[in-house]
């Protein structure tokens, strides 16, 4: 799959699965916007010739200095990655932590979408832009530990669903991923542990962890024009995790 002369931006792109999608990206021809709050993101971008940003996704300026960088250009592509998690039992969940996670992984997904509507919309003369985020399979699947990130990802999931039937009109397609297990950064010191490994690989039908390579691939399909007339999903990808 090529993406010649498309623009893109992806968040979460210093480390795990937003730097992989955001290299698969440029490496296939795409003009990438790196974004990340780590300022490692620059260094990274730069290696592989694409545009860097230090930013926060939950910044109120954010969707702004997207649109900066764009400078008039259509976006083709928007992809969400970054996000967080707060392993804790629900009920005990502090009133902080729950606000962070309802505003890093759902309420900037809505401000940036909002704000690059019409740059999505004109990303392409013959093709509108298209939008991917990262939802969870305990967006569906009860995890116990992290029941407030699920619930947020599950509010993302309808969030994204609801938004492709009110801009599928306009061509404008959203899709999510819903990943397993990944090996990313987020998950190093859960699978860390010789009991929680040995439990979800053998849980897992495919018996392994998935690595983010494992994500890019169906992540280059669904923001391709081979996956055109898909819109409003949330593919899993977790080797057959959630229905074991």
């Amino acid at each position: 799959m090529t993406f010649t002369d498309q623009t893109a931006v992806v968040t979460g792109a210093a480390s795990g699965i937003g730097r992989d999608i955001a290299t698969a990206l440029s490496g296939a021809g795409a003009r990438v916007l790196f974004v990340d709050r780590s300022p490692a993101v620059l260094a990274i971008a730069d290696a592989v010739g694409a545009g860097g940003l230090v930013a926060d996704v939950a910044a109120a300026d954010f969707p702004s200095q997207v649109v900066d960088w764009l400078d008039g250009r259509g976006l083709s592509h928007l992809v969400t990655a970054a996000g967080i998690q707060v392993r804790t039992p629900g009920i005990e969940i502090a009133e902080e932590d729950w606000a962070r996670l309802v505003d890093i992984n759902l309420s900037s997904f809505y401000r940036t979408v909002r704000a690059l509507h019409e740059a999505l919309r004109t990303g392409d003369r013959t093709r509108p832009g298209s939008v991917l985020a990262m939802s969870s399979m305990s967006a569906e699947r009860v995890l116990a530990g992290i029941v407030p990130y699920g619930s947020v990802k599950a509010a993302l999931s309808q969030l994204i669903a609801g938004l492709a039937v009110e801009l599928g009109e306009e061509g404008i397609r959203l899709n999510a991923i819903a990943p397993g297990y990944i090996r990313t950064e987020m998950t190093a010191q859960m699978l860390a542990d010789p009991a929680n490994h040995e439990r979800i690989v053998g849980r897992t039908p495919m018996k392994r962890l998935g690595a983010p390579a494992d994500v890019s691939g169906p992540e280059l399909f669904l923001l391709s024009p081979a996956a055109g007339f898909v819109t409003g999903h949330t593919l899993p990808v977790d080797g057959g995790y959630a229905l074991a």
